[in-house]
């Protein structure tokens, strides 16, 4: 794992190490760990994956496109921006951008 990847998608989310871990169902602490190279499980990156809204691959250092997956799906940017959005937040993440979307 990449752990110089994972920080960098977290920080630019705007979420800290302990919310990460909480909203992963991992302790306190475990993010910080995976930041400085601790190994993972294959079930753990497929949870922080979908939370950080990133390929695996892309966690792994296999990839240099974090969103590969819907960059070739023929999705327009605003369709990518929405399931992005709707990955990280949910529905309420979605209910917000288009509150700011509408004039």
């Amino acid at each position: 794992m990449r752990g110089d990847r994972l920080r960098k998608v977290r920080e630019q989310l705007g979420i800290t190490q302990r919310d990460l871990s909480r909203a992963c169902g991992l302790g306190d602490n475990t993010i910080y760990r995976y930041e400085n190279g601790s190994d993972i499980t294959g079930d753990t990156l497929k949870v922080l994956a979908e939370q950080l809204g990133v390929n695996a691959d892309y966690l792994l250092g296999l990839s240099d496109e974090p969103n590969m997956h819907t960059r070739d799906s023929g999705l327009t940017e605003d369709e990518r921006m929405m399931l992005e959005t709707f990955r990280r937040d949910g529905w309420r993440g979605i209910i917000h951008l288009g509150a700011e979307r509408i004039p």
